[in-house]
């Protein structure tokens, strides 16, 4: 049966094969832009500095909304709106069945409506701006010598973590280190949407593992 997984402290239950729930409504809202603009006296129009501080766009948070259909007797009414009860105030991750391989994460609250022989509930969900990827993202390139190194991302920045086995040189962006064996997490290495570029020297292994996100 359609509709979400609900996963709370590492306990999860889907509304419809877990709790009988029909879904019959769901809305995925987009996360409004954090814009700023500012009026220049003598300048036509609004100058747009949405982009200023950072480089790139940011975010507020986005609103889920799951309806769903219960039946049953009393009991099963009560057991049902107890259920759900607990999500509500809590931090939840909510998987769609129409992305199983990204979850929301936001804080729920949940409302109730009881009748005679059903009930509907209810989740809203104040969630991230982005979704996220279930399972990271890992590459990993043998180097002997120097080459440029093209690490793909989707629309969320984020910063690697990046292993070396040997001493290894990286650069990213006019940004250079020289990498002993670890594994670091480097703010000048953020990876941008798309194609980002990284020049390494040197010989050994380097691993680059990351949690994608989208819009």
């Amino acid at each position: 049966m359609r509709g979400i997984t609900i996963i709370l402290n590492n306990e999860r239950f889907h509304t419809g094969n877990d709790l009988d729930l029909v879904q019959e409504k769901k809305e995925i809202g987009k996360p409004d832009i954090q814009s700023y603009t500012v009026q220049i006296p003598g300048r036509n129009g609004l100058l747009n500095l949405t982009k200023g501080l950072t480089g790139k766009v940011n975010y507020y948070n986005r609103p889920l909304s799951f309806q769903y259909f219960g039946t049953g007797k009393r009991e099963r009414l009560l057991w049902l709106d107890k259920i759900m009860s607990f999500y509500h105030g809590e931090t939840v991750r909510i998987i769609d069945d129409d992305y199983p391989e990204y979850y929301y994460e936001g804080e729920a609250s949940v409302s109730t409506e009881f009748h005679p022989n059903y009930i509907t509930i209810t989740l809203s969900v104040d969630a991230q701006p982005y979704r996220k990827r279930l399972v990271w993202t890992t590459r990993r390139y043998r180097v002997t010598g120097s080459a440029n190194l093209c690490i793909q991302n989707e629309n969320m920045p984020v910063i690697p973590e990046i292993t070396v086995t040997d001493p290894i040189g990286v650069t990213h962006d006019k940004s250079s280190y020289d990498l002993t064996e670890g594994t670091y997490k480097i703010d000048d290495f953020e990876l941008a949407r798309g194609n980002n570029i990284f020049e390494v020297s040197g010989s050994g292994i380097i691993t680059f593992k990351y949690q994608e996100g989208t819009i």
